[in-house]
């Protein structure tokens, strides 16, 4: 899938939280953020977010992402 937008973003990581059964609470802890970063993440605002936490959150939801120049 490719990603262009912070809602791109945030639909991916929401679907793929929901496929594991993971709460929004529980990918917080994982990713070392809270609930409420989660729920701004996935509603598209996610400029707050680094490379490391994409990083994470995409280990984390077993996620592969391959980044191309554009």
């Amino acid at each position: 899938m490719l990603v262009v937008t912070p809602s791109d973003w945030g639909n991916i990581v929401r679907d793929r939280r929901r496929d594991q059964g993971l709460s929004q609470a529980q990918l917080a802890e994982e990713i070392g953020m809270s609930r409420q970063w989660i729920v701004r993440f996935e509603n598209g605002y996610a400029s707050t977010a680094t490379l490391e936490l994409l990083v994470r959150m995409a280990d984390v939801l077993e996620l592969d992402v391959e980044l191309n120049p554009s």
